[in-house]
């Protein structure tokens, strides 16, 4: 009963009823049967008010009936969720009536009155209930500003009244994410009024528009006609610009957010705080705001809610690119359930984009839970391409493969452009770890570039470096320089200090193979800087080099840092390359030491012991220069360019010659 009172479910009865009860719910359902008639009606307004002040109320004698505590301000504590859901599955229509006149005997104009009447079956007024719809609604009860406007309208004095009231309660299920809910009410109320009903009703069809048939510029298209309609009052055109935010996130084009800014100025006034907040974050998006300085916000409309979801999901991403970002939990602590699905829909890819990925698995088990209810068949695609990421980028490969299939063979990815390149993302961190480089490049080469998925993207900037790095090994060197060149150019406006640093990782990535000094330079810079998984990619790529260069000793250094940082991210797609690496600087280093002289063997190791060329003389009977010269003929021989590296080299033969022993 408390997950259908928290909208979890299917929309819950009006009330709760007392078979709904657990024997703990049933004892104190009698408790309240027990006390006097006028104390009942008290607790029961406030179990269905939610606020005291709607009520004239006597603080002491309600908090000594058990069943709640209210403080001086007028905040009420329920004892526990089980009394307040026993209060309502217990009270009769005696308590319903005494209720709602409290209600109307109180000092505040806002109340959910004429529900107690409409329970206690006396004939309410319309106007009566159009006032307790928008209490309730403001009040995040949408089940019960919905009775309310379904009973408005079955009572309307007019067909158009009718139609307007009932398109009302179609608009508050579809922001809840009940669309057969929204449907059943305009079909009951078809012979009303059509065409008030169809104009009114314009934010619940595009919302089914955008989420259900997939369908962004219908959506659109709905809700500009809508907002070019005269007479519009602030709440309708608030309704359309939710709409239309929502409609803009989905599609991920930054530049529809032009259009939204016009009709927001065009919208009557008063602007709610979240729309001003988007009109601000779209038109200054290089500043990082305060969130502090945002106003608070505390309607409860579903429109209401969403707009304030949109303005935290556009601040989130302009900090993400920014660099200022902090993991998002919108999506767990959302009261409205499709605002509660979108929230986790969209905050698992600023996950994803930062490699947060137990945060990511516990915000995609939120949009999955929510999309089992909420008809959103893309959010729900969404959330399993990213779940297929995850895998592949743990080195889950076979059950990011088995996903991946399952995606793809979906009949709603025909609209989602974006969506199918998230899946490409994935094919590209299954086959390139692998070293199907050339499998990799042909899916990266054949997709443009651009800057919502190079800074905001799941995958974002990084990969760029996954194309140089598979385009240099399979010796397409002018290929990797003409898409870094491409990338910089489409981020010259953007700032994005991640997307800088991968710039600058491709650069000394294509420049090792005539000089490392770009890589140790920026290897060098990155220790302050937050880019893990991007620093060892280019440090995986330049130990590779070393030991190309026979630079064994440097190179398994490097490589056991790569492989602490991978473990660090969580990257266990690239474990393999790493090892393989390993057991080649294994090899090489033993290669290298079977090819010395048993004298510079002798002479090497008394050098790597620390002794001086003279020293090492004195024992062998040599001279210094004779000394020198055998080591100068070691040094190559070993993959080394200076008597500090002696030590390593020998000890990783030695490490390699007991491994095998």
């Amino acid at each position: 009963m408390i997950a259908r009172l928290s909208r979890r479910d299917r929309w819950p009865e009006v009330l709760p009823r007392l078979s709904d009860l657990t024997v703990e719910g049933v004892a104190a359902a009698a408790d309240f049967q027990a006390l006097s008639p006028e104390l009942r009606a008290h607790v029961l307004a406030l179990a269905l008010q939610g606020v005291a002040g709607v009520v004239p109320l006597d603080p002491a004698a309600a908090s000594a009936t058990g069943f709640v505590d209210v403080e001086r301000g007028g905040l009420i504590t329920w004892s526990s969720d089980v009394h307040r859901v026993a209060v309502l599955a217990g009270a009769d229509l005696d308590d319903h009536r005494g209720a709602g006149r409290l209600c109307f005997s109180g000092t505040s104009a806002r109340h959910g009155g004429a529900l107690h009447l409409l329970l206690a079956r006396e004939t309410v007024d319309h106007t009566d209930l159009i006032a307790a719809a928008d209490f309730f609604a403001r009040a995040d009860r949408p089940s019960w500003a919905m009775v309310c406007l379904v009973s408005a309208a079955d009572a309307a004095p007019t067909p158009a009244d009718a139609a307007s009231f009932a398109a009302a309660a179609a608009n508050i299920a579809a922001f809840e994410g009940d669309f057969s809910e929204a449907e059943r009410v305009m079909r009951n109320f078809t012979p009303s009024d059509t065409k008030v009903l169809v104009r009114d009703s314009a934010p619940a069809r595009a919302l089914r528009q955008a989420l259900v048939e997939n369908n962004t510029v219908a959506a659109r298209a709905t809700v500009l006609a809508r907002l070019v309609e005269p007479d519009l009052s602030a709440s309708a055109a608030g309704e359309a610009l939710a709409v239309y935010a929502l409609a803009n996130i989905i599609d991920g084009d930054p530049t529809a957010w032009e259009g939204f800014s016009r009709a927001f100025s065009a919208a009557p006034s008063p602007a709610h705080p979240a729309f001003v907040a988007i009109v601000r974050t779209i038109g200054a998006p290089n500043t990082a705001y305060e969130p502090h300085l945002d106003p608070p916000v505390t309607d409860g409309r579903g429109w209401s809610q969403l707009a304030e979801c949109m303005s935290s999901l556009l601040d989130a991403f302009r900090d993400m690119r920014l660099e200022y970002s902090a993991p998002a939990v919108l999506g767990a602590r959302a009261g409205n359930r499709l605002v509660r699905t979108v929230a986790a829909t969209w905050v698992s890819v600023t996950l994803a984009h930062n490699h947060h990925w137990s945060m990511l698995d516990t915000e995609l088990k939120v949009a999955m839970d929510t999309t089992s209810i909420v008809p959103a068949p893309l959010m729900r695609l969404n959330a399993e391409a990213l779940f297929a990421l995850l895998e592949a980028f743990r080195g889950e490969r076979a059950a990011a493969r088995e996903r991946l299939d399952r995606i793809r063979s979906e009949p709603a990815l025909r609209r989602a452009y974006r969506l199918r390149l998230v899946l490409d993302s994935v094919d590209v961190m299954i086959e390139g770890p692998q070293g199907n480089y050339e499998h990799a490049l042909a899916l990266l080469s054949t997709r443009e570039p651009d800057i919502l998925d190079l800074t905001v993207g799941p995958c974002g900037p990084v990969e760029i470096f996954d194309f140089v790095d598979y385009a240099l090994l399979l010796q397409q060197h002018e290929e990797a320089v003409a898409r870094v060149e491409q990338a910089r150019e489409i981020l010259r406006p953007h700032h994005s200090e991640r997307a800088a640093f991968v710039l600058a990782a491709c650069e000394a990535a294509i420049a090792a193979r005539t000089t490392l000094t770009p890589a140790e330079d920026l290897l060098a810079r990155a220790q302050t800087l937050p880019f893990v998984y991007e620093c060892a990619r280019l440090r995986l790529v330049y130990a590779e080099r070393l030991r190309r260069l026979s630079r064994t000793a440097e190179a398994r250094r490097q490589l056991l840092r790569v492989e602490v940082e991978f473990k660090t991210v969580q990257a266990g797609a690239w474990m393999d390359r790493v090892h393989s690496e390993l057991r080649a600087c294994q090899r090489g280093a033993v290669m290298h030491v079977a090819d010395l002289t048993e004298q510079e063997s002798r002479i090497a190791e008394l050098a790597a012991g620390g002794l001086s060329n003279k020293e090492i003389g004195t024992r062998l009977h040599l001279s210094p220069r004779t000394v020198g010269g055998h080591l100068y003929k070691a040094f190559p021989k070993l993959g080394i360019t200076t008597r500090a590296q002696l030590r390593d080299a020998l000890v990783n033969a030695n490490l390699h010659d007991t491994t095998e022993g």
